[in-house]
């Protein structure tokens, strides 16, 4: 009962949702559900006709055997008069052969043979005509199946007529539909059950999903979802979804920290603007030395400019390495530009630029980049190299030839541990060398993404002494 109710309650509240978003386990349900009832009611359906086909065969045979038996007794044998067939008669009853059949034999003319019981005689003019063309006809007259046969003997014809009501036969045709029904009835309670828990328990893992993504929310998008034991199709979709998390925490990951990327590098020249014109207010300052500060608030508001439209445009979910053209730019122009950046904010720093190899013509030194965000990602390798350098020295190295570029960030210094290497371009993560030198550990993870932007790479690596930052590009 309670089964039953269960499934009645999931049905309709099916169908009183507005909507008709009606649920996964409901449709499967219905739909399996459906199609075993149309099986069931179609094979029972197929057994019942076909029994019915079996039993009017089984009759017409027995019509067929009696009327030639018959026949033969009265036509074809000599000596056989009323009183003995009578007597055949009465046998044929007493052993219960055929009971609810009788025969009558006719000629052209007259009844050649009547049973003795006959309360009806089965002369039909029409039927025999039609006899005489097909040879033998099958009736239905009431209650009663007759069947008609075409004979010819020594020149004379003859109707053999068997008819008789099956009483047997379409007792057993009403048990079996009884029957069927019952089974139908049941068959349907009980498929119908077993179709609702094997549905429940096909769907399980696709619930247990459901559970888990509900459970997922923007502030642990580092959880995944198992992919396996739970059938090949679910394992399937757990997969993708995982790897649509993973895309999702890098998303949210990146727009997390953009505030703080966004504060570690506008920070300078705000700092630098701010100086100078706490210097310009000075009485004390000179009109010349008024309008040096002047300039250089100008090249910093022009450099604060330029970091924000390149935030503004990493921030853009639009920019990624797939699909996305860069203007072509000279890279010593690019590097060139950095150092003399770096070198305003930290005036006794020595940097040394070395171009190796034989480029040979101009495109060599050509790459497609977004010079802003390329600018910003050298000049955090620089004054990262400068602050843990403790010579104040950088030498970079840019490597060309034809097919390939690769740029040489070089200080002087003690080797990271292995943790440090493994997480130095994690947001946040500051090295145990850090601790002397002010920072966010936003610097590197910042550079990473602006190299990945343009489908190069950047590695760290321990060379004689000192620390090298490799940014190679195709």
């Amino acid at each position: 009962m309670d089964i039953t109710w269960q499934i009645k309650t999931d049905i309709i509240a099916m169908l009183v949702k507005k909507n008709r978003n009606y649920s996964l386990r409901v449709r499967f349900a219905l739909g399996f559900g459906g199609l075993f009832t149309v099986f069931l009611a179609g094979a029972l359906i197929f057994i019942y006709i076909m029994f019915a086909m079996f039993r009017k065969n089984e009759f017409k045979t027995r019509l067929h055997d009696r009327g030639q038996a018959f026949y033969k007794t009265v036509i074809e044998e000599d000596g056989i008069d009323n009183q003995q067939l009578h007597l055949l008669e009465k046998d044929l009853l007493s052993t219960g052969i055929s009971p609810h059949i009788r025969v009558m034999i006719f000629s052209d003319t007259a009844v050649l043979y009547s049973p003795s019981n006959n309360k009806l005689s089965l002369y039909d003019p029409a039927l025999f005509a039609e006899v005489k063309e097909k040879k033998r006809v099958l009736a239905v007259k009431g209650n009663e199946e007759i069947l008609a046969s075409y004979k010819e003997f020594k020149g004379r014809h003859y109707y053999v007529v068997a008819a008789g009501y099956d009483e047997y036969g379409k007792s057993k045709l009403v048990f079996l539909k009884w029957l069927m029904t019952a089974v139908y009835v049941s068959g349907l309670l009980i498929g119908w059950v077993v179709i609702y828990f094997f549905v429940k328990r096909a769907i399980k893992p696709l619930s247990g999903l459901k559970d888990n993504l509900n459970n997922i929310t923007h502030n642990n998008l580092h959880i995944r979802l198992p992919e396996t034991g739970q059938g090949e199709e679910v394992n399937s979709l757990s997969a993708n979804f995982n790897q649509m998390l993973s895309r999702l925490e890098h998303s949210f990951n990146f727009q997390r920290d953009f505030v703080h990327y966004a504060s570690h590098e506008l920070r300078t020249p705000l700092t630098a603007m701010v100086s100078m014109t706490e210097s310009a207010l000075d009485n004390k300052t000179k009109n010349d030395e008024s309008s040096e500060i002047l300039y250089q608030l100008l090249n910093q508001q022009k450099r604060l400019t330029d970091i924000t439209n390149s935030l503004l445009l990493i921030s853009d979910q639009k920019v990624s390495s797939n699909g996305q053209v860069y203007p072509v730019v000279r890279l010593d122009e690019v590097i060139f530009r950095s150092v003399d950046i770096i070198k305003d904010l930290f005036p006794d720093a020595d940097i040394a630029v070395n171009i190796e190899g034989n480029p040979s013509n101009e495109s060599s030194l050509l790459i497609h980049a977004n010079e802003p965000l390329m600018l910003m990602a050298f000049n955090n390798l620089l004054k990262n190299a400068l602050q843990y350098s403790p010579d104040r020295r950088v030498k970079v190295v840019v490597g060309i030839n034809d097919n390939h570029k690769e740029i040489k960030f070089i200080n002087n210094g003690n080797n990271f541990s292995t943790e440090d290497k493994s997480k130095m371009f994690t947001p946040f993560y500051r090295g145990s060398n850090a601790t002397r030198v002010k920072g966010h550990g936003l610097g590197l993870p910042l550079v990473k993404q602006i190299i990945q932007l343009h489908e190069a790479s950047i590695n760290y690596s321990y060379e004689s002494d000192s620390n090298v930052f490799t940014v190679s590009f195709a």
